[in-house]
């Protein structure tokens, strides 16, 4: 159970990269959830433990950023923020149970307060939505042995759903959104605007922040796959010569990350491995199948998506939160954002016109201008804002699908 709750810990205390010094150490409740996966118990019961050492992190987590600065010593302060980051230990599991299909686990943890982003402390204090596309096959044949074919869609789900027990990102599964209609040729630099508005109409959410998507390379087997006789004699040789390189098979991925706002591609990576895949070629596995996850390549895929999830949090978390605006009437403006990004009465928030120029062959390329112009949040929803204008949006020419961003 220690080594479990250790192992836990490690996975959820990776945001300590970003952190500085250590302000103070609280103890704390909270609990976790987590779908129960009745192939793989501790799985949910891993998930829902995550989710609760989150939220403990999130509870505890207060600190102050000050739009003013230290002067003789004293800090000096306009505004009050309730998050960070933080370090989590001495967890123990309170109770545990199920309930309408759920895994509940209830914690008490001490979680140690430390300073968040440098020079930008607001981008910890929301909850940043990203959205997962589909991870199209460079080469689908290379899904023919095991039929992993579903691959493709079911990938997202599966890093939508590392991404949220691992972190406080808002992770949507978009896996039936294909942002990259030819995969030898990506990535592109700027995302289509037709292929932009559609993941966000599919997604029914207006705050979607930056978009996941990628291209599989590779899951080539070393072992020849295609037509021909079964050959009795050698399948049998194969079967006990378990050494050989002909049971090696690659996953090869690169991982593309947009700014759902502008189009632009942010940041890329690639990712790789070989592993054993030790199945009859003949045999039809299905991915993400029990019997998928219990190959050496299955399991060595699963250790790649959670460092996949790692890897976004610690290139996303320390990005300012930006949301679009959706309605404006006098001076008074609509966001995309609400309670469950953490928004509450009274944040300030920077308002940025988005302008729409063109290149040589007339493609779009989109804009954020700061309009220097303030917006502070008067009435907030679970899921969008209202927020008042020193002056009247005509003024400034602000419109809908114009940006507030957090500094």
């Amino acid at each position: 159970m220690h080594q479990f709750i250790r192992l836990v810990i490690a996975i959820v205390g990776l945001t300590t990269l970003f952190a500085s010094p250590i302000a103070s150490a609280i103890s704390v409740e909270a609990e976790g959830q987590a779908p129960i996966n009745s192939t793989d118990p501790g799985q949910s019961r891993e998930q829902a433990l995550k989710r609760a050492m989150e939220r403990a992190s999130m509870k505890a987590n207060t600190y102050i950023a000050s739009t003013q600065q230290v002067r003789n010593g004293v800090l000096e302060v306009d505004d009050l923020r309730t998050d960070s980051l933080s370090q989590i230990s001495d967890v123990r599991i309170l109770r545990e149970w199920e309930d309408n299909g759920q895994h509940h686990v209830r914690i008490e943890a001490e979680v140690e307060i430390r300073s968040g982003c440098k020079d930008n402390q607001h981008a910890l204090a929301y909850s940043k939505t990203v959205a997962i596309g589909t991870f199209p096959l460079e080469r689908p044949t290379d899904a023919r042995l095991g039929d992993l074919g579903s691959v493709q869609r079911d990938l997202s789900a599966l890093l939508a759903n590392d991404l949220r027990s691992a972190s406080a990102f808002n992770a949507l599964d978009a896996g039936d959104i294909n942002l990259i209609q030819n995969p030898a040729q990506a990535p592109v630099t700027m995302l289509p605007e037709g292929a932009l508005s559609t993941l966000l109409r599919s997604s029914e959410q207006l705050n979607v922040q930056f978009l996941i998507t990628g291209v599989i390379r590779s899951m080539a087997s070393h072992q020849p796959v295609g037509p021909g006789e079964p050959n009795i004699l050698v399948d049998l040789y194969n079967q006990y010569d378990r050494n050989d390189d002909n049971f090696r098979r690659d996953f090869i991925l690169d991982l593309y990350i947009y700014e759902a706002l502008t189009g632009t591609l942010k940041h890329q990576q690639r990712y790789q491995l070989t592993a054993d895949w030790n199945l009859d070629k003949h045999q039809k596995t299905g991915f993400a199948t029990a019997a998928f996850w219990q190959q050496p390549y299955g399991q060595e895929l699963r250790k790649m998506l959670r460092s996949i999830a790692n890897d976004i949090q610690m290139e996303l978390t320390c990005e300012p939160f930006a949301v679009r605006i959706t309605r404006t009437q006098g001076n008074q403006i609509w966001i995309g954002a609400g309670a469950d990004s953490g928004l509450n009465p009274g944040d300030r928030l920077t308002v940025y016109r988005r302008y729409t120029d063109y290149d040589l062959e007339m493609r779009p390329i989109y804009e954020l201008n700061n309009t220097g112009e303030s917006a502070t949040v008067e009435r907030v929803h679970a899921t969008q804002s209202t927020a008042t204008l020193t002056t009247d949006a005509r003024s400034l020419n602000i419109q809908q699908d114009d940006v507030v961003i957090a500094h």
